[in-house]
């Protein structure tokens, strides 16, 4: 039977700092899924450095053994700094920053719908949205929508003040009705 192969691991820290940014991490691991990344590596790591093979680490950790392996190639090759899981941001916007600033105007000067705003864009750019990533987009222009309320000719210019001035007899108590 043959013996599995099993790769050393570089100690580019000592096991008690290991241990500090275990336990750094597990204070915050309930709060950030970033941190939650970093503490699973750290255990496996640790496991590691007390001497566990990497299949026993990965079971402490609770990863899979790819993994495992996975992350002591990451550790091997960037130490301390391969801890922190790196994203990449997602697949970029089909409105380029100028198209963005281009319907940021119109809305100001037209305010619009998510329909209207949708439409404009298939007509404009020929980009197909949704209407709800129309609302996604603008949300992260920091735009609001708001329910238009018609204005009421009649409303008198003052009406705020008279309605204080009057509003002081509605607010009475049962037994103080007139």
């Amino acid at each position: 039977m043959a013996r599995p192969i099993e790769i050393e691991i570089v100690k580019h820290v000592p096991l008690e700092e290991l241990n500090d940014i275990v336990s750094a991490y597990e204070r915050e691991m309930r709060s950030f899924a970033r941190a939650k990344r970093v503490y699973v590596r750290a255990c496996f790591l640790r496991a590691r450095y007390r001497g566990y093979t990497v299949e026993e680490a990965a079971s402490i950790a609770r990863v899979s053994i790819k993994t495992g392996y996975n992350i002591q190639k990451l550790w091997n090759d960037g130490g301390i700094a391969a801890l922190e899981p790196k994203f990449s941001g997602g697949r970029p916007s089909r409105l380029t920053d100028g198209q963005k600033k281009e319907i940021r105007e119109l809305l100001s000067v037209n305010p619009m719908s998510t329909k209207g705003i949708r439409m404009w864009i298939s007509e404009e750019y020929g980009i197909d949205y949704s209407e709800k990533q129309v609302h996604v987009i603008l949300k992260g222009m920091k735009m609001h929508h708001a329910k238009p309320y018609p204005r009421d000719y009649r409303r008198p210019d003052d009406a705020e003040e008279i309605l204080k001035k009057t509003s002081e007899m509605l607010w009475m108590p049962p037994e103080q009705t007139l």
